[in-house]
């Protein structure tokens, strides 16, 4: 399993595994789509949300680097093929979901569910995007 690979699946894990914890205490409490809790209620989290992501996906790095270091820096062109057609068909994802969050708008919703949307929008488009180049990695692109 090259770097790269053990990188994607790193990523992958951290990825679904921050946000489904970010969305399992933000959604259930407050599921309501008329109302919404007060910002201050769930900037907090949000903001710790981001650091405790960028700092896991850090220190997974540095980890698969220390194990690995003769395959950290090498990347060739079937890591950025793969990594170009992940990015183009997980973009499908993220337009869907862009265009259902701001359909949450148009139909009344409170703009906290309408960002909340956008935000699992994006984190379904990276997860997906993780999921479609573990495939091509394993099924040899």
């Amino acid at each position: 399993m090259s770097f790269q690979e053990k990188s994607n699946l790193a990523i992958l894990v951290i990825t679904a595994g921050v946000f489904g914890w970010y969305f399992g205490i933000v959604i259930p409490p407050f599921f309501d789509l008329e109302t919404a809790p007060p910002a201050a209620a769930v900037g907090g989290l949000l903001i710790g949300l981001a650091l405790f992501l960028v700092a896991l996906t850090v220190i997974a790095h540095i980890l698969l680097a220390a194990l690995s270091p003769k395959q950290a820096d090498q990347s060739d062109e079937r890591d950025r093929a793969i990594e170009t057609r992940a990015d183009a068909r997980s973009g499908y994802v993220l337009a869907v979901g862009a265009v259902l969050s701001l359909g949450l708008l148009v139909f009344g919703a409170a703009p906290f569910w309408a960002a909340n949307a956008l935000l699992a929008s994006l984190a379904a488009s990276e997860i997906a995007k993780g999921v479609l180049r573990a495939i091509d990695y394993r099924r040899g692109f």
